[in-house]
């Protein structure tokens, strides 16, 4: 899900998180989802994946990375582990 939502970022296909959020958002949950609610589980996907979307784009909209870094430093953590992620699923699959 990591893994998915950086290459999404990065100018890959949205990722099934980040497609459902912008579905919910344009016809609601129960339209898209069948039922009234979305679960604990569903919504923190959902979350993280829009943090780590919202965290590429400011760190590659500011000039200097590492003041982003500090002052930033869990939403680098985040975006640094979904990298690691991708590129490990990169390498598995070459």
């Amino acid at each position: 899900m990591k893994a998915a939502a950086y290459w999404y970022a990065d100018g890959g296909p949205a990722s099934q998180e980040i497609r459902l959020l912008n579905y919910i958002d344009r016809f609601g949950v129960e339209a898209v989802m069948g039922r009234r609610q979305l679960g604990a589980g569903e919504i923190r996907r959902m979350l993280i994946a829009e943090n780590i979307v919202t965290a590429y784009n400011a760190r590659a909209k500011n000039e200097n990375w590492a003041e982003w870094t500090e002052r930033n430093k869990g939403l680098s953590r985040l975006l640094n582990e979904s990298m690691r992620l991708a590129q490990e699923m990169e390498d598995g699959a070459g």
